[in-house]
């Protein structure tokens, strides 16, 4: 018996070892399954625990436990394992991949719009939540980062070291009470990967490559919309990828044969990359609908990952009523003791998933989470990496109070967006002064969206000679005026003076059909208004004097 189980684990050994081996000559999305067959050969208790005979005890798959219901709020560490600076993500990615998170597992992200309607009924809110850990371990306050400048610029695949101070890298919280996330360089084009449940404690989390962590920001396309994260997170929660790792054979499933009954993916050959028409035919699925690419646990990119089924939100709640249970009740996301000054976006309320409208009025929550009675908040806010506007917010927050902010109308483009917040304010906690929300536009509305001192005149335009930008500011400023196109690319920009009722005339030769913005930024104010331009054949004259 021995030596039959030392030849399985020799077996599984060389397979392990054969996949790392062309890890390098392409890129490679996820590598929990590689590590999963890592662990079987080397690790007996891991390979005991999945078992034919043990699994189903090992997954607590018994029924519904009445906590199935109930939303459940993941504490998550980050811990940053960076070289260089460009390694070390900053705050804002690491909140947006939050965001993310929440979005995803709450079937709030946009591109759940998407999903063919042969499948939208099956999108489920899993009532699974992350929010960075607010305690550490010893019960001291915490933002739930951990940077570490490690002397190492590229973790191997793998490597031990990611998950030991020691040796260079971070060592893990308890995993009774958090979610570990790694975030680092990892060696060759992988991705991340995760560790399954029944791993060794020490290394019990994720593993994320940096360029492929949070919403843009260092990620790069196309995996820069923080779906990596939310793919091993299914791991985690012990999901398979959604062809069932069966080597190319119809004959697997996703779901273990103790839990058939919850299947609700179709059988899939192998993994999809890049984005695909639907329907998307195989020789496992060879009519419509089809294999279900959007899946979150396939490889295709970021942009068309769209949603979990109820199978699979079954299997994950069941880890989290089983071997995962004591997360339920871990209090890592509650803050011990209140800052002296703190002042957080707690969340979005508007926009949300989508919007029927162009003209959006940003709504969000601000908490004061310090001793302090905060009496003025200053708001930037805009579309990501494009135009922003400032708010100033006054009015009385006491220590553990929250309130609903308004924030004036912002004009967005249609398509998918993601608007950004964040607190213009120096206090205990910066990790909590940024928020992001994705969303949807389904409708494209012409109107003027101006919603403050700036006006547009005529939008639409469909004269190339020029728009006039006119200011109804009561102040005089220094002002940087420049013109952005849709995607926030800088097209132009110029200094100076505007005076109150000043109108700026803006020359629209050799610009293309589209929407354009014209930020208008200086040390008293700073101003935002959108414009439409319509290009004709017949040009009419533009406007010599905006005044």
């Amino acid at each position: 018996m021995h030596q039959q189980l030392s030849r399985n684990f020799s077996i599984l050994l060389l397979i392990a070892s054969c996949f790392i081996s062309g890890i390098l000559s392409a890129q490679t999305r996820c590598l929990s399954h590689e590590l999963h067959l890592k662990k079987m050969a080397e690790d007996a208790n891991y390979h005991k625990n999945f078992e034919k005979e043990n699994i189903r005890n090992f997954l607590s798959e018994i029924s519904a436990t009445s906590m199935i219901d109930t939303t459940v709020t993941i504490p998550v560490v980050v811990h940053v394992l960076y070289n260089t600076s460009k390694q070390n993500v900053s705050d804002e990615e690491i909140q947006s991949q939050i965001d993310v998170l929440n979005e995803d597992f709450a079937a709030h992200n946009a591109s759940s719009l998407d999903v063919p309607t042969d499948w939208i009924n099956l999108i489920t809110d899993s009532k699974i939540r992350f929010k960075l850990a607010q305690r550490d371990p010893s019960g001291n306050n915490s933002n739930g980062v951990i940077r570490v400048s490690s002397a190492i610029s590229e973790f191997q695949i793998f490597d031990p070291a990611i998950y030991s101070t020691a040796l260079g890298g971070s060592d893990a919280w308890p995993r009774s009470k958090y979610l570990n996330i790694w975030v680092c360089q990892l060696e060759g084009n992988a991705l991340g990967y995760a560790n399954f449940p029944g791993s060794n404690a020490s290394q019990d989390g994720i593993v994320i490559n940096y360029k492929a962590f949070g919403r843009n920001g260092n990620a790069n396309p196309p995996y820069n919309l923080g779906r990596t994260c939310t793919h091993e997170i299914g791991h985690w929660l012990i999901l398979s990828h959604i062809w069932g790792d069966d080597n190319n054979d119809c004959s697997a499933s996703d779901f273990p044969i103790t839990q058939q009954a919850i299947d609700d993916t179709p059988n899939q050959e192998g993994p999809t990359f890049r984005c695909k028409r639907f329907p998307e035919l195989d020789n496992c699925s060879t009519t419509p609908p089809g294999i279900m690419y959007m899946n979150f646990m396939d490889y295709t990119d970021d942009k068309c990952m769209m949603f979990y089924t109820p199978g699979q939100i079954f299997r994950m709640r069941t880890t989290l009523n089983g071997i995962r249970d004591s997360l339920k009740i871990s209090n890592g996301h509650v803050l011990p003791n209140l800052y002296i000054s703190d002042v957080a976006i707690d969340s979005v309320l508007n926009p949300v998933k989508i919007t029927s409208t162009m003209c959006l009025d940003p709504v969000v929550r601000i908490l004061n989470n310090g001793t302090s009675t905060i009496t003025d908040v200053s708001i930037i806010y805009g579309l990501q990496s494009g135009l922003q506007k400032t708010f100033q917010w006054s009015g009385t927050l006491l220590p553990g109070a929250s309130t609903q902010v308004t924030l004036p109308t912002l004009g967005v483009n249609a398509g998918t967006q993601v608007m950004e917040f964040r607190l213009i304010e120096s206090d205990d906690v910066l990790v909590n002064n940024y928020i992001s929300s994705g969303f949807k536009v389904n409708n494209a509305s012409v109107s003027n969206c101006s919603g403050g001192n700036l006006i547009a005149y005529p939008n639409p335009v469909t004269s190339q000679q020029g728009i006039c930008i006119k200011s109804q500011n009561k102040q005089s400023q220094l002002s940087w005026v420049s013109v952005y196109n849709a995607l926030g690319q800088l097209l132009s920009e110029k200094r100076m003076m505007i005076n109150p009722g000043d109108g700026i005339p803006i020359d629209l030769t050799n610009y293309r059909g589209g929407v354009y913005f014209v930020n208008v930024e200086g040390d008293l104010y700073s101003e935002s208004v959108r414009f439409i331009y319509i290009p004709s054949e017949t040009t009419t004259e533009g406007p010599e004097n905006c005044n």
